[in-house]
């Protein structure tokens, strides 16, 4: 791991095409912003282990295309729950 000191208005520079920028520091906090191309995604920590645990999850328990054709049917003709009995 690098780890570099940087004051506001100071920036990182990564592969020649992300900018990191110090925007502010106040107290324990720091205000940063990120320049990236469109096809490198920029997640925060937290929210990239929830979308990875929903991925896993989802993964846990594979539904067959038929199973989810039917729910689906179910949904729009009012069913109240994912494997209502139809109408």
């Amino acid at each position: 791991m690098l780890i570099l000191t940087r004051k506001p208005d100071q920036r990182i520079i990564i592969n020649e095409n992300i900018v990191i920028s110090v925007l502010a520091v106040d107290g324990d906090r720091v205000k940063i912003g990120i320049s990236a191309p469109a096809d490198v995604p920029v997640l925060r920590e937290e929210v990239r282990r929830a979308v990875g645990g929903e991925n896993r999850s989802a993964a846990a328990h594979p539904t067959d295309r038929r199973e989810l054709e039917r729910r689906l049917l179910g949904l729009r003709r009012g069913a109240l729950a994912p494997g209502a009995p139809r109408p």
